[in-house]
Order: structure tokens, then C-alpha cells, then sequence
């Protein structure tokens, strides 16, 4: 059983201000007690009316790895059409699995539970990239999922190998590398976004 953490709030906010979408990795093992550490966040996120309909599947043999990454689509922004090479691929993955897609606010759901997920990894200094754009029929064939189980997106995990830049978004949201390969993530000013007491 793993253990419950008192977390100081400051260590939370830290992990959300450093947290990027991660997409060059280390080739290094992730250890599975972290990787279950990791989903438990995901299963202890808020579930509407605590229904749950969400399952997880761990992928972390190289050789499955190796497959799973055949099925996704990466940062769609960046032209020409690019992947992480064979030395920057994910070494897991947590595959977002819906028992009941009939449940109006599942959706809700998958984004407590994913965004629990990419805080406990970067807590464990690991990156993470949820990916949407992925082949669910050959996810579902490769790790043999049943079918009463809907599949619903892959997060991607491994340790940094790239540290993302935050810009003022100025006309674009749309990301880019520079000439160095580092990646730069447009965001609006909190002073953009925020309203207090009035509009």
C-alpha cells in the first residue's frame, strides 16, 4: 500500500509552474512503484458524482514501448512532420482507459485524473505529454484491452531530456522549436485572463 504524503502547497504550486509537455526523453527505467505511485494520483483525482469510471494499463517493456509508440501522433504543430528520435522515445506509458463512455462527464474526469497524473510524475522529476492523437484500434490490439473498456488517450513518460520555454502569447498559440531545439509554449497573460469582482 502506498503511503499518504502531506505535500506543503508551495511543492504543488511548484510542480504546476515547472510542468511542461515533455516530448525528448532519457533512456532511462522507470522503477514500477513509481509508475503505480503516478496512477494512484490519477485515481484519487475528483470523479463526478465518485462514479470512476476510469482503469489504467502501465506500459513500461521496452519491447511493447516500442509498439505503443507507433500509434501516436506527436506535437502537431511543428512542421516538417516530427516524432522523438529512437534515443528520446517515452520508456512508459499510462494508457487512460473508460469503463462507461455513456457517462455525460466522464470526459471531466480523464482531465482530473490526467492532470493528477503529470503532477505526480514531475514531483518525481519525470516528464510527461498526454497524447489524444493516437491509434486506439492498434492500442487496443497490441495490449490485448477488452472491449467493454473504451480507450481513451496514452500519457507518455520518461525523464527530461528537454526543458521547455514559456513566451507571452503575442499571435499564436501554436508552439515551435528554435534553432537549438528548444521548445517554446506560447501562454496568455494571467492579466488577460483574469477577472476580479467585476468584468
Amino acid at each position: 500500500m502506498i503511503k499518504d504524503i502531506h505535500i506543503p502547497c508551495n511543492s504543488v504550486y511548484n510542480a504546476i509552474l515547472s510542468r511542461r509537455s515533455i516530448r525528448r526523453f532519457q533512456q532511462e527505467h522507470i522503477d514500477v512503484d513509481i509508475l503505480k505511485k503516478i496512477v494512484n494520483a490519477g485515481r484519487l483525482a475528483p470523479s463526478a458524482a465518485n462514479l470512476q469510471p476510469l482503469e489504467y494499463f502501465i506500459v513500461n517493456e521496452k519491447k511493447l514501448c516500442s509498439k505503443i509508440f507507433k500509434t501516436l501522433g506527436w506535437a502537431g504543430y511543428i512542421k516538417p512532420k516530427w516524432a522523438p528520435s529512437k534515443e528520446e522515445r517515452p520508456t512508459a506509458y499510462i494508457i487512460v482507459l473508460v469503463t462507461d463512455i455513456n457517462n455525460k462527464y466522464y470526459l471531466r474526469d480523464v482531465g482530473f485524473a490526467s492532470e493528477n497524473i503529470v503532477l505526480a510524475a514531475e514531483a518525481e522529476n519525470i516528464g510527461s505529454c498526454i497524447l489524444c492523437k493516437i491509434d486506439r484500434d492498434k492500442i487496443r490490439d497490441i495490449l490485448k484491452i477488452p472491449k467493454n473498456l473504451d480507450v481513451d488517450s496514452v500519457v507518455a513518460l520518461g525523464y527530461k531530456a528537454e526543458q521547455p520555454v514559456i513566451e507571452d502569447m503575442k499571435e499564436s498559440v501554436k508552439y515551435w522549436r528554435d534553432e537549438n531545439m528548444i521548445l517554446h509554449v506560447p501562454k496568455r497573460k494571467l492579466e488577460e485572463i483574469i477577472y476580479i469582482n467585476k468584468y
